[in-house]
């Protein structure tokens, strides 16, 4: 096999961090748990007769618009028709910005979906986040571009979580909404890596950036192997002194971790299946509900409530309520004065007693919600699916309705669908749905509200040591280069104590590295490594990982490979291929079972550009059946249809955005030659791929353009 690319620039990436008063930065609102302390605020609205209706933007999506110093930002994706063999090729995902006030789109970024089986209908998944201090955006996108936006839609770094860590898509769309907490910007996803993070099974993992410069400080990893995807988001909240991260997770259960160092504080397990409502927390209470199977009951979903201020596994020792047979897997709990708001599965807005979970009334919303309610200026605001928006009254006794509207879809006919949760800023209420943005608000009214309270008070701890952090945790450098390294420590608590001076020492798998003093220098060697670097502070020690990519030419014939050893570089290849001789000659067999994609691994830095990639690859053929096997080449795919007799360059899979086949016979145990380049032109990606019998002489026009 052989592979010859060049080599490009090294990205950075970054995210947001505090949440104000007046803003909905975050898409829970300013204290992460639905509640608004605006008042004076609409209770009802019509779009026919336009009252109390501020505008009405046709741009909609399926996630949670975010509002900061007079902009609406949304992470959607674009209006194309995915069924329309024109319009198709124009379908992206995109990031729009609206002036708050009168709904002018002031700027849109739009970008291509990629190596992803998920659909038009899911893009746009995750919501965004802004950093108020900065007054900069981010993006988690399906495709696992993970933007930083300066207020005017200008990009200031990025990463490819996909081609840089390992993130697994699944096909459902769902996708981790980012977070923000003091100076670092976190996201989960779970991934396949390389070295430790790069054995089976994947995990949901917690990145930390930190939001101004964009390097990566943790990654945490507290759950088990993942059950299925998931979109539980996180909250931070102080809890017995200690600032605690706190989320549902893809093995079905939910932990709390150390918000400034990722260490682990508590777990507990509820369902078989992974969780996608987030928690919210009342003192020391946590909240968390599910929909599908519980680990200890045939009954399907469960709302239960731990006590936070434990640690280590509190499945039991923890729970101070729980009731099963309320599937609630969707739509986010709310709990204010006492009361836990549920919106579950099947229709139902239930309210519980947050102390003992005694049930004080249900009130039927009619079909299933999926955007989480909000409460704001004595309201509930309350959503289905199918296009349904209730305002309704609340107390411990009953539920009140005051307003309910459905919302008809602005192209074809039926409902509008909602997907999203309301925003609240400013004196305005925003609703996101499939085909719109909606403003509602009073006319030239006077923006009031209480108080935000603040979290409460964390225990600053001793100054002993308990958790050295060496940052970056993970870099890279092509050609030549040097990471300058710092060494922190915090207490057990969690609180940054300072610092340190130590030594640093990279393992024999870095020779390309010398440490010079807190930095290392990186340089001369022809091939890719990647490996370990030690802090040393007196008798403490921590690591970091590192890559280094040489320039020029890259090739790898996999002469000397044995067992499971796979290049060092490559991100989610270990277990995927194995070295296993074939006619004489070390070759790469992949290992993985059948299916689309049976695997994507990732060989060198996403940013690279103006490269040809050139691979011998040999099809063995089972019960009559031949695999594909392909090339990316930055984000585009050359692939060789076995089965069907066909090569095909294609990008996006579900729908087949741009797309091409050539009749091209491959045959069992032949060698073949697959060579693929892309070249921009006037703003447009040529991609060229041709193959051919490696024991015969190249051809000189392409196969495939």
């Amino acid at each position: 096999m052989k592979l010859t690319h060049l080599t490009g620039l090294t990205l950075c990436l970054v995210f947001a961090t505090t949440l104000n008063a007046g803003d909905w930065a975050h898409w829970r609102g300013p204290e992460m748990n639905g509640i608004s302390r605006e008042t004076n605020l609409p209770e009802r609205f019509d779009i026919k007769t336009g009252e109390n209706v501020l505008w009405d933007s046709p741009i909609g999506g399926r996630s949670t618009p975010i509002v900061m110093n007079g902009r609406v930002y949304l992470n959607c994706r674009t209006d194309d028709d995915v069924a329309d063999p024109v319009e198709k090729i124009h379908a992206r995902e995109q990031v729009v910005c609206w002036d708050a006030e009168t709904g002018e789109v002031l700027w849109k970024d739009v970008f291509n979906v990629f190596q992803t089986d998920i659909p038009a209908p899911r893009v746009g998944w995750a919501s965004m986040v802004g950093d108020p201090e900065t007054g900069n955006v981010y993006v988690h996108s399906v495709s696992g571009i993970f933007k930083c936006y300066d207020p005017d839609g200008n990009v200031l770094w990025q990463y490819s979580l996909f081609e840089e860590f390992g993130k697994i898509s699944g096909y459902g769309g769902r996708t981790q909404t980012p977070i923000i907490d003091e100076d670092r910007i976190i996201v989960s996803f779970f991934c396949l890596n390389w070295g430790k993070t790069a054995v089976p099974p994947p995990k949901q993992s917690f990145y930390a950036f930190d939001k101004k410069t964009g390097v990566l400080q943790w990654v945490s990893a507290p759950g088990g192997p993942p059950l299925d995807t998931n979109y539980s988001c996180p909250i931070v909240t102080v809890i017995e002194g200690q600032r605690m991260l706190i989320a549902g997770n893809a093995d079905g259960g939910i932990y709390s971790i150390n918000a400034r160092t990722g260490e682990p504080i508590w777990g507990a397990k509820l369902s078989k299946r992974g969780l996608n409502s987030s928690p919210v927390a009342d003192g020391n209470l946590v909240y968390i509900s599910n929909g599908e199977d519980n680990i200890d009951t045939i009954e399907f979903g469960r709302v239960q409530c731990f006590d936070a201020s434990k640690t280590g596994d509190i499945t039991e020792s923890g729970s101070v309520w729980r009731v099963d047979d309320i599937k609630a897997g969707y739509a986010s709990l709310l709990v204010k004065d006492g009361i836990l708001y549920v919106v579950t599965d099947t229709g139902k807005l239930t309210a519980f007693d947050s102390k003992n979970g005694n049930i004080l009334w249900e009130y039927s919303i009619g079909t299933v919600g999926k955007g989480s309610p909000v409460w704001a200026d004595g309201k509930l605001y309350v959503m289905e699916v199918n296009g349904n928006i209730h305002i309704l009254k609340p107390s411990r006794e009953k539920c009140e309705k005051l307003y309910h509207t459905q919302l008809l879809a602005t192209k074809g006919s039926g409902t509008d669908e909602i997907y999203a949760s309301p925003a609240i800023a400013n004196g305005r209420v925003y609703f996101c749905t499939r085909d719109r943005l909606l403003c509602i608000g009073k006319k030239d009214h006077e923006v009031t509200s209480d108080p935000v309270p603040e979290l409460a008070a964390e225990d600053t701890g001793s100054e002993e040591i308990a958790t050295l952090r060496l940052i970056p945790y993970e870099a890279r450098v092509t050609g030549s280069g040097s990471i300058d390294y710092e060494l922190r420590a915090y207490n057990k608590n969690g609180v940054f104590l300072k610092t340190l001076e130590f030594e640093l020492t990279p393992d024999e798998k870095l020779s390309a590295a010398k440490a010079q003093g807190s930095k290392l220098v990186l340089e001369g060697a022809d091939k890719e490594q990647a490996g370990l670097v030690t802090a040393k502070a007196g008798d403490l020690t921590t690591t970091a990982r590192v890559r280094y990519f040489p320039e020029g030419d890259w090739k790898w014939d996999f002469e000397g490979y044995t067992e499971k050893q796979v290049p060092a570089t490559w991100v989610n290849a270990f277990l995927k291929l194995k070295p296993t001789e074939v006619d004489g000659q070390t070759s790469m067999i992949n290992s993985t079972n059948k299916g689309r994609p049976s695997v994507y691994m990732w060989l060198g830095p996403p940013e690279m550009t103006g490269y040809t990639m050139q691979a011998d690859v040999l099809m063995k053929e089972n019960r009559r059946q031949l695999p594909g096997i392909g090339l990316t080449v930055q984000r585009y795919n050359l692939i060789l249809k076995g089965n069907y007799g066909k090569l095909a360059v294609q990008s996006w899979a579900p729908h087949l955005r741009m797309a091409k086949e050539v009749k091209f016979r491959s045959d069992p145990d032949v060698w073949y030659t697959m060579k693929c380049k892309v070249e921009i032109k006037d703003g447009e990606a040529h991609v060229l791929g041709k193959v051919w019998e490696r024991d015969k002489e190249e051809p000189a026009e392409w196969t495939i353009e």
